[in-house]
C-alpha cells in the first residue's frame, strides 16, 4: 500500500560517514564546514569510532560466506571467524553482546569481536520506532541488469510509526580486498557501511596496486524525506542504485540501534553476481540469512 509521507521538521543528530576509504557525497547532501571547531570533530569521532571491551548490541547476521557480525542500522561489529559458532541459534535475532576482546585497526572505523560473552535479547529503549517496522529488500534488475534494489519499508503495527531516514544503513557485502586497515578476518567485508538513504556516497581506494571505486545513488523520486511518518499498515519503497567492479555481492538493510546500543531491526538479504558487463543476476545464497 502507497504511504502518505509526512515530512517531519526540527533538527537531526551530525552524522559522519567515515570508512576508512575516500568518501564523498552527492552535491545535495549537508558537508561538514571545514571551520568546525577541532572539539566537535573530536568529541564526535570519540562517540561513534572507539571500540572497546563492552556491551554490543546488533542483529546476528552470518552472509552468503558464512562471515558473522552484527549489523546496528548502518553499523558493523564483525565476529572472529573462530568465535562465530555460538551465534548460529540467534540468526536474525536482536542479540546483546559482552564483548572481551575487540581489535580495532582504524578510529574511527568498524571493529573485530575476537571474545564474547552472550547476554541476551538486545534491550529496546524505545529510542527508534522499531515495534511493527518491517524492512523487505527486493531485486530490481531489470532489462539492463543494473544492481538496482527496493527497500520496502513497512509499518505493520497498529500506531503511527515516526521514521528517520538517517538511521537507514544500507549494507553492501563482498570478499575481502585484504587492505591495510581490513578488519573482518573471514572471507567476506563491508563494501557500504555507515550510509544512510539520506544522501547518495561513493569512495576510491587504492590496495595492492589495485584501484578499487564504488558508489551508490538514491533514485530522487523514491527519495524519502530525512523525517516521516508511516500510518498503520502503509509502507513506502526507496529505490537505490549501486556502481560497483564484477564480483560477488550481498544486499541488506539495517534501521534503529543507534552505535550498538539496543534492539535494531534487519531486512532479509540478497545474493547477488555482476559480470564483467555489468549486468546482476541472483545468486545461491549459500549460508545468507538476515532474518
Amino acid at each position: 500500500m502507497g504511504a502518505r509521507l509526512v515530512a517531519i521538521t526540527g533538527k537531526v543528530p551530525l552524522k559522519f560517514n567515515l570508512t576508512g576509504y575516500r568518501v564523498y557525497q552527492d552535491s545535495g547532501s549537508r558537508t561538514l564546514p571545514r571551520s568546525i571547531p577541532c572539539l566537535a570533530l573530536c568529541v564526535a569521532s570519540s562517540h561513534a569510532g572507539l571500540r572497546g571491551p563492552g556491551k554490543y548490541c546488533g542483529v546476528i547476521i552470518f552472509d552468503r560466506w558464512d562471515t558473522c557480525f552484527l549489523l546496528s542500522g548502518h553499523f558493523i561489529m564483525y565476529i572472529s571467524e573462530s568465535a562465530k559458532s555460538e551465534l548460529r541459534p540467534y540468526v536474525g535475532k536482536a542479540m546483546q553482546l559482552n564483548a572481551l576482546e575487540v581489535y580495532q585497526p582504524k578510529n574511527p572505523g568498524d571493529a573485530l569481536v575476537r571474545k564474547y560473552q552472550i547476554i541476551g535479547p538486545a534491550p529496546n529503549n524505545h529510542n527508534w520506532v522499531l515495534d511493527g517496522l518491517e524492512l523487505v529488500a527486493r531485486s530490481d534488475f531489470g532489462l539492463q541488469g543494473t544492481a538496482t534494489f527496493l527497500i520496502e519499508v513497512r509499518n505493520t503495527g497498529s500506531k503511527p510509526a515516526n521514521v528517520n531516514s538517517s538511521e537507514f544503513g544500507p549494507t553492501l557485502l563482498g570478499l575481502s580486498r585484504k587492505g591495510p586497515f581490513c578488519v573482518s578476518d573471514d572471507k567476506s567485508e563491508a563494501w557500504f557501511t555507515r550510509g544512510n538513504l539520506v544522501t547518495s556516497s561513493s569512495w576510491e581506494s587504492v590496495i595492492g596496486g589495485i584501484k578499487y571505486s564504488a558508489s551508490y545513488t538514491i533514485d530522487p523520486k523514491t527519495r524519502p524525506p530525512e523525517r516521516f511518518q508511516l500510518d498503520a499498515g502503509q509502507s513506502t519503497n526507496v529505490r537505490v542504485t549501486f556502481k560497483i567492479p564484477a564480483g560477488q555481492y550481498q544486499f541488506m538493510v539495517g534501521y534503529g540501534g543507534g552505535v550498538h546500543e539496543e534492539k535494531s531491526v534487519a531486512s532479509n538479504a540478497i545474493s547477488f553476481d555482476l559480470n564483467d558487463a555489468g549486468i546482476a543476476t541472483l545468486a545461491n545464497p549459500g549460508f545468507s540469512s538476515a532474518r
